[in-house]
């Protein structure tokens, strides 16, 4: 599986966990964790849909900036979801800089 697969799907985990149709996870996240998530979140998830890879990388980037301050407030899955997305962006990003060099020695 490829390094932007692997954020993909760690992407689409996140996603999926929270911005459900039937919003019981949503509603019982603790309002700190909500409200610094949800709109980032979505922005992953337009990406995911719509965007370009390096618009998936800004949002995630994103969504992981605002995720950090409340982080050990969420729940344990919610918390290793975004664990999995660090490491796909920091994978996708470590690739990509790997490919941007060999690119430059042509």
């Amino acid at each position: 599986m490829s390094a932007e697969e692997k954020l993909r799907r760690a992407a689409t985990q996140a996603v999926d966990l929270v911005l459900t149709e039937d919003c019981a996870y949503l509603d019982a996240l603790p309002d700190a964790v909500a409200i610094e998530v949800v709109t980032p979140l979505s922005a992953v998830g337009l990406a995911l849909d719509e965007g370009t890879p390096n618009e998936l990388t800004q949002a995630v980037g994103l969504f992981l900036s605002c995720a950090a301050p409340v982080a050990r407030a969420m729940p344990g899955d919610l918390a290793e979801a975004v664990t999995e997305l660090r490491a796909g962006l920091r994978e996708y990003r470590a690739t990509r800089a790997l490919q941007g060099r060999g690119r430059d020695r042509r």
